[in-house]
């Protein structure tokens, strides 16, 4: 989505090693019989966490650190898409006419030091508000909790108090909601529904940029290391980030067992390189990339080998996004004629062809079968069809007539784009950028580490290249609201932390989408989402290229454990050291 860019690739349909059966997702207890107290895993990764502030996180990678030591209203078990209570004392209940909200929290929670204290209701209606502070500025706050009464429309200078948000109590927290929202109970296992401590954090959340990141205190069983003052010491920003137990979890209130002493994520590998480390079990797991295609054919042909590594549907799909304040993307026919002059099929070898997955034609993913995607048409929608997918150049040729290049072909300025500088996204920039000078688009390319390509160009407008070639996005929950309001809602273009690449905010689209929003009736709401999802495609603001598998690859010193609900991160607090 969730929530986040898509940072991993995989394989897909037909090279299954790990089966998922259907999308209810259900818990499995399997590793337990293997599980032991003790020991680190090592979690290598290329990139960087886009945020260590939980009110600010927003990226895969991310949400697999922030969900083991901040603890949301509802999260999953790991090998599910189902959320349960873990701050809750139990599922939130919610009014007859859908606008009140009533959620129970557990006693007994406690914040690591340096605040050592109980959690509170008031806790989480602070966490809450600072996510529409323009210190934090929140990539989700406007699209699932702006319904609340009383939520800012926009960042506020400072953390608002938001009236719709009541704590009758200690242990209760009531949302009163401005108008019904279908998905709002879904919502509320985003982290930036973790309780932070307004007494402790306020200091940190005044300026322009919250601090607070860098002082944050955790309630899950693990925290990111820190000094007496709570100042954190286990993050190192491109290195490291170290994680050891909360000395203040009670693990009686808690399902994850936790088994790990200490997990440490290293930063900045080569994908190649981490893929040997773990398969030597000189590290335990991969983060936040793929092992390269060739190596993941070496995996699965080895009968040893192929045992440790396990392949996850990704709730979304990767895209291009161009830039619709720009010329020359800001003209349609030039959109539509992108769309058809891609090679698909060629970005997709970036990252292992067929088996790593389906070409996509529109942005719901087949995972979300019942749920959007066969309203949308399923795999028969495809506004934008070539040969194997390869692209074609006369139809494309034919709408830059349309957009008043006589010749088919651009002849304006050199356009830019930002790219990830690592492998497979590079690959997969250099092609696009072989696509559009089929249509005459000469193309700057600039290579930035992946999480600087989203942190200082993709999500800032005001900085934004002509083209993204390497964003994504999962599904923040299993709502087809999840994979489309964010991202491409004009409401939800925000200065920074943005999440609408392309810019888009179609009047038309805004207007159905705040429709659809309202609708509590599911078959109705999946209904809705899929004419939106057909709507958006048809714009070509961003073009999808591939529904996908991601792989998570094991050293054999560790069991398994899976996070179905990112895309199949790894979920530390499930592993254990054999």
């Amino acid at each position: 989505m969730r929530r986040r860019a898509i940072v991993v690739a995989g394989l897909a349909a037909g090279a299954l090693a790990f089966a998922v059966a259907g999308y209810g997702g259900s818990y499995t207890s399997g590793v337990k019989g293997t599980s032991k107290k003790g020991g680190t895993i090592t979690v290598l990764s290329n990139g960087d966490v886009d945020h260590i502030d939980p009110g600010q996180a927003y990226y895969q990678f991310t949400y697999a650190i922030t969900y083991v030591t901040q603890r949301p209203l509802l999260a999953y078990k790991y090998n599910s898409v189902t959320p349960v209570p873990d701050l809750a004392a139990a599922m939130p209940t919610v009014s007859k006419d859908g606008l009140a909200v009533t959620v129970k929290i557990k006693h007994g929670i406690k914040f690591s030091p340096p605040v050592n204290r109980e959690v509170t209701s008031a806790d989480v209606k602070y966490a809450i508000e600072r996510g529409f502070a323009s210190s934090v500025a929140n990539g989700y706050a406007t699209a699932y909790f702006g319904v609340i009464k009383g939520a800012p429309a926009a960042p506020t200078k400072t953390v608002p108090n938001i009236a719709g948000i009541a704590t009758p109590d200690k242990y209760t927290i009531v949302f009163h909601l401005a108008k019904p929202s279908g998905v709002f109970v879904g919502a509320l296992q985003e982290p930036l529904t973790a309780p932070v401590p307004a007494d402790y954090a306020k200091k940190y959340d005044t300026g322009t940029s919250s601090s607070y990141g860098n002082h944050q205190v955790a309630t899950g069983p693990y925290m990111i290391q820190n000094d007496a003052a709570g100042k954190i010491t286990g993050y190192q920003p491109g290195k490291t980030i170290t994680l050891v137990r909360n000395p203040n979890w009670n693990p009686k209130t808690s399902w994850r067992p936790a088994y790990a002493d200490k997990i440490v994520f290293k930063e900045g590998f080569d994908t190649t390189v981490g893929t040997k480390e773990i398969l030597a079990g000189q590290a335990d797991t991969n983060g936040d990339f793929p092992p390269p295609p060739a190596q993941i054919k070496q995996i699965e042909s080895s009968s040893s080998q192929k045992k440790q590594i396990e392949f996850t549907s990704t709730s979304g799909s990767r895209y291009i996004a161009l830039n619709v304040r720009k010329a020359p993307f800001n003209n349609l026919y030039v959109r539509q004629a992108v769309a058809y002059v891609l090679d698909r099929n060629a970005m997709r070898l970036t990252r292992g062809g067929v088996i790593d997955g389906k070409i996509a034609t529109h942005f719901i993913s087949p995972d979300f079968a019942s749920v959007g995607f066969n309203q949308a048409g399923g795999f028969n929608f495809n506004p934008f069809p070539s040969a194997n997918g390869s692209g074609d150049v006369a139809k494309a040729m034919a709408l830059m007539k349309k957009a008043g290049y006589k010749s088919g072909k651009y002849n304006g300025p050199q356009v830019t784009m930002v790219s990830d500088n690592a492998t497979p996204g590079s690959n997969t920039a250099a092609v696009v950028a072989n696509s559009l000078a089929k249509i005459g688009l000469n193309v700057k390319t600039i290579s930035v580490d992946h999480s600087a390509m989203y942190t200082k160009f993709c999500n800032v407008p005001k900085n934004e290249p002509n083209i993204c070639p390497n964003v994504g996005w999962l599904a923040d929950f299993h709502e087809p609201q999840t994979l489309l309001d964010p991202t491409f809602n004009g409401k939800n273009i925000l200065t920074t932390n943005n999440s609408n690449w392309p810019l888009l905010n179609d009047p038309k689209i805004n207007a159905l989408m705040s429709k659809a929003e309202l609708e509590l009736n599911p078959e109705t709401r999946y209904k809705d989402w899929g004419v939106i999802d057909q709507l958006i495609t048809k714009t070509a603001a961003a073009i999808p290229w591939l529904w996908e598998q991601s792989p998570t690859l094991y050293s054999t010193k560790v069991t398994h454990a899976s996070e179905l609900w990112n895309g199949g991160e790894p979920d530390v607090s499930f592993m254990s050291v054999k």
